[in-house]
């Protein structure tokens, strides 16, 4: 089982150096790393990661920054692995995380999408690992998920919570190639399309969480796709605009998908009048009763000029 690990990364060579190393260090071999280089001037020194990682690293370069959302949809239609998960530049993936991924996906055959358990590290790591901890733990005791082989295994229940707040865990989703497919990739009309795409996944795919951290978020001031030089009264607009983007998508994304659905179940409902139809049409001369209900079935479901004359010759013809 191959598993692609996408890493867009901007203007942080020596970060990604680490990331990429994170990924070197892996217990589990049968990897590729897709890096995009979204527009960093000047561009990332690509030499240093091929030593480093080999022929196993595909490289993408975007000539000009395109966001986060763009950079990790272009590594993800480029990654040809089984699995694909995400590191951002600045975080590290933990030694073994590869191989927990390997390992829920091989004793799970149904499981679509696997989100990795965080841990946060550096300087500023204190509060957001407290906040963390506790919005997790808000969700395993408020819907109590299932657990097998060091997993938290969630059902319908995990939607509406989301809807509410996706902590950072369901941000990090490693999934099948088949499940980004499904999905789709990040929204890219905003700047933080995680949560979004988690929500999505928690209404269309088998769930699963890590309940050890498999990855480690850095907690920095100068996080891809963060203005650093801007106080705190603008970076909480910024946040708040950036959920009111994500919401506005999530609801034409479930108006479209109601729509679609819609449109598909009147089609069947016609398509089972028609084989009501067609069965009392069959009837008529063999099975009167049999082919009356299968008439009237055909009429409750769409009524037609046809069903009248069927109607006419079952008596009078």
């Amino acid at each position: 089982m191959k598993i692609s690990v996408v890493i867009p990364a901007h203007n942080r060579p020596d970060l990604l150096q680490e990331a990429a190393s994170s990924i070197a260090a892996q217990t589990y071999s049968n990897w590729e790393a897709v890096i995009v280089d979204d527009g960093s001037s000047p561009a990332l020194p690509l030499h240093q990661l091929e030593a480093l990682l080999g022929d196993k690293a595909v490289f993408i370069r975007h000539e000009k920054p395109l966001g986060v959302a763009r950079a990790k949809n272009a590594g993800i239609r480029a990654a040809t692995g089984d699995i694909i998960t995400l590191l951002d530049d600045d975080d590290l993936l933990a030694p073994t995380a590869l191989e927990k991924i390997r390992d829920a996906f091989v004793n799970l055959p149904n499981l679509d999408c696997l989100f990795l358990g965080v841990e946060p590290f550096g300087p500023y790591a204190t509060n957001p690992a407290k906040n963390r901890k506790k919005a997790i733990d808000g969700i395993i005791q408020r819907i109590k998920p299932a657990e097998s082989n060091g997993l938290y295994l969630f059902d319908d229940t995990l939607f509406p919570e989301l809807l509410h707040s996706v902590p950072i865990d369901f941000q990090r989703p490693a999934a099948r190639k088949g499940a980004w497919n499904i999905v789709g990739g990040f929204d890219e009309s905003g700047l933080f399309s995680e949560s979004g795409w988690a929500i999505k996944a928690s209404s269309l795919c088998n769930l699963a969480l890590t309940k050890e951290p498999v990855t480690y978020w850095r907690i920095h001031g100068n996080n891809f796709g963060w203005l650093s030089d801007k106080d705190k009264d603008q970076a909480t607009l910024r946040q708040l605009e950036n959920s009111l983007v994500s919401a506005q998508s999530l609801s034409r994304h479930y108006r479209n998908k109601h729509e679609k659905i819609s449109n598909q179940a009147k089609l069947i409902e016609t398509h089972l009048a028609d084989a009501y139809f067609t069965q009392a049409y069959f009837l008529r001369d063999k099975n009167k009763l049999l082919g009356l209900r299968a008439l009237f079935r055909s009429m409750l479901l769409s009524v037609q000029l046809k069903h009248f004359k069927l109607l006419i010759r079952y008596f009078w013809v």
